[in-house]
Order: C-alpha cells, then sequence, then structure tokens
C-alpha cells in the first residue's frame, strides 16, 4: 500500500498518510470484505486507491521526493541511474491518472490484470487499453526527457490530458 501511494504521488509523507488511513479504515470496516468479489489485496489497494485520489483532489499537490537508493554503483553510475529514475517519476508524474493508476499497479505493485481490474472498478479490456497507452505516452514523455537533457532544456512540467494522448 505504501510503494503504490508514493509511487502515485512521490511523497514519502503522503503515502505514510495514505497507508495509515487504509489500515485504519481495514480495521473499522473488516466485516466488508467479501472474498467473492476479490482478493484481500485488490480490496487494500482499491481502499488506497480511493484514499489517494481523495486526498489529491483535495490538496491539488505534487511533491518531488528524492530517488530510491542504488546499491553499490560508483559516483558516476549512482548519479546516472539517479537521473534515469528521476526521470522515471517525473513522466510517471505526468500521465493522465488513470493511465499512472493501470501502469503503477500492475508494473510497479506487480498485480495481475484482473486484480488491478477489481482495483480500478473496470473491465478488463479496459485495464489493457490503458496500460497500452500509459506505456505508449510513458516512452514519448521519457524520449522528451532525455531530449531535453541533452540540450540543457527543461521538459514541460504539466499534467498531460487524455485528450492530448489519444489524438
Amino acid at each position: 500500500v505504501y510503494r503504490f501511494a508514493f509511487a502515485m504521488a512521490r511523497s514519502r509523507a503522503f503515502a505514510q498518510d495514505v497507508t495509515q488511513e487504509v489500515f485504519v479504515n481495514v480495521l473499522e470496516n473488516a466485516a466488508r470484505f467479501d472474498g467473492a468479489k476479490g482478493s484481500v489485496r485488490a480490496w487494500l489497494f482499491g481502499c488506497a486507491r480511493h484514499k489517494i485520489l481523495d486526498r489529491l483532489r483535495l490538496e491539488r499537490r505534487w511533491t518531488d521526493a528524492m530517488p530510491p537508493e542504488a546499491a553499490e554503483f560508483d559516483h558516476d553510475e549512482r548519479l546516472h541511474a539517479d537521473q534515469r529514475v528521476e526521470r522515471l517519476h517525473a513522466a510517471l508524474a505526468r500521465l493522465p491518472i488513470e493511465y499512472r493508476e493501470a501502469l503503477v499497479l500492475c508494473e510497479i505493485q506487480e498485480l495481475s490484470y484482473a486484480e488491478t481490474a477489481a482495483v480500478l472498478g473496470c473491465p478488463l479490456g479496459t485495464v489493457r487499453s490503458r496500460l497500452h497507452r500509459g506505456r505508449a505516452l510513458l516512452l514519448v514523455l521519457l524520449d522528451e526527457a532525455a531530449d531535453a537533457a541533452v540540450d540543457g532544456s527543461a521538459p514541460a512540467d504539466r499534467t498531460l490530458r487524455t485528450s492530448e494522448v489519444c489524438s
């Protein structure tokens, strides 16, 4: 739950707050869990998703966070790895929320497509479509970031709209 929240908002404090809220909710509403509707894991991620979206709507902020520590690299390799992770997080944060959710749940949290569909409350085909479009857009955004790094300019720092992606 923490990793999902962190990947969605790129803030440790945000992720800690969401994780706490989710587990308080689980303690208060454990009797509502219906195993016929899905796994406990999918239920937890669904609860986390709702908390994350609520908080993002209320706070309307995206904070930068330090990329994860790279393991046992020399200084130059660590710097390059940190820059790649930073570009990935920045590109991920620019994706429309529906693509970001699908990518984070499937690629980072390693949920199955079916579990992701249960968490998002949408058909399996929608998850596949969002993943396909999200991956394609992520490649474009990473290319923009790489080009900006080469020529020294800063890539546009804005979240893309779905209409911009599908056109």
